[in-house]
Order: structure tokens, then sequence, then C-alpha cells
């Protein structure tokens, strides 16, 4: 057996989103999907979504807009950068 059904009190409910890596007894999982449906509509009343994108020219400020981000409150789950081009 890989893992039992257990309590956890180092894992907190702000700590379960898709995308979070998490640590359970020396392992850490990757949580990519919802177990179930119920469990599904759970978290995402709870938890909402957001896209952000930040233009070019404000690419020498993106240390601040995160710092911003992150102390308001919020988490970010899955940041990326990409260079778009006209195609």
């Amino acid at each position: 057996m890989f893992l039992k059904r257990c309590k956890n009190p180092n894992v907190g409910m702000d700590e379960l989103f898709i995308g979070a890596t998490i640590s359970v007894y020396a392992r850490q999982l990757k949580i990519t999907e919802y177990g179930d449906v119920s469990t599904r509509q759970k978290f995402e009343t709870k938890r909402g979504r957001t896209f952000a994108m930040i233009k070019p020219d404000c690419y020498i400020h993106i240390g601040k807009i995160v710092d911003v981000i992150v102390s308001n409150g919020f988490k970010i789950s899955q940041m990326q950068m990409a260079k778009l081009t006209p195609a």
C-alpha cells in the first residue's frame, strides 16, 4: 500500500490546490486533479482562479508585482514566463 487515508497535521486546506506540491511522510506529492466530483465542487467554490498577464513594458517591475500579489493573500500556483510572437 502506497498511502492510506489518515490525518496529516502538517498539510492545511490552503495548501491543497491543483498544481501544489505537498510533503506527506517525506514523499513529495504533486496535486494534478481532484479525486471526485464532490471534492471538485467543494474546493472550487472556496477557491477562485484568476489569470494574470504582465505586459512587456512592466517587465522590470515583475518582482514588485509578485510581492504585491503575495502580500495581499493570493497564492501563485502556476507561473510561466513566455515570449509571444505575432503568429
